[in-house]
């Protein structure tokens, strides 16, 4: 991996390399293989003419997500009923321990994409980045998970279950089960 790549990239990359970890857990995708799993992604979920037109940016506050693909459950992280980043350190226990993509939104609409194990997921964005706007795919595109730099939070498809998701984020009172 190289030392010349500038932003996410070349942080991500230097968080592998000194850290030791394996491609099996988190792998960088070519400099330019993030062109055609953004526009899958886009296709799958965003509505056609805001992908075409704003991207996938601000699609989750903007109502840019196709409407026949369901919103399973959405959240702002810091509010007193939810889970604060510590969901993302759960992730494989809402969609289990799989090879997902992590889409990183880079300045001037390029995006650093990772193929990760979903419990290593936390690693990229809580420990060798802090990305404002990310995007959790599965390879088969059944799913989508985006955080933008608000700390919305939203969980798209129909394969996801929200009783795992609401286990996951809710925070539960104390002495209460």
């Amino acid at each position: 991996m190289s030392d010349k790549w500038q932003g996410s990239r070349g942080d991500i990359a230097k968080y592998i390399r000194d850290n030791g970890i394996e491609d099996d857990r988190i792998r960088l995708l070519p400099v330019n293989g993030w062109q055609g799993i953004l526009k899958t992604v886009g296709d799958r979920f965003v509505d056609h003419s805001y992908f075409y037109t704003y991207g996938l940016h601000w699609a989750n506050t903007n109502g840019g997500f196709r409407d026949d693909v369901p919103v399973v459950f959405a959240f702002r992280e810091g509010l007193q009923d939810t889970a604060s980043y510590e969901w993302s350190e759960r992730l494989s226990e809402i969609v289990g321990e799989q090879m997902v993509y992590l889409l990183i939104e880079e300045p001037g609409g390029k995006f650093t994409v990772c193929e990760c194990i979903s419990s290593a997921v936390y690693l990229v964005i809580n420990e060798a980045v802090y990305p404002s706007d990310y995007y959790i795919t599965d390879k088969k595109f059944n799913w989508l998970i985006s955080e933008n730099h608000h700390d919305v939070v939203m969980f798209l498809g129909e394969s996801l279950d929200v009783e795992k998701i609401k286990a996951v984020v809710i925070k539960k009172e104390e002495g209460k089960k």
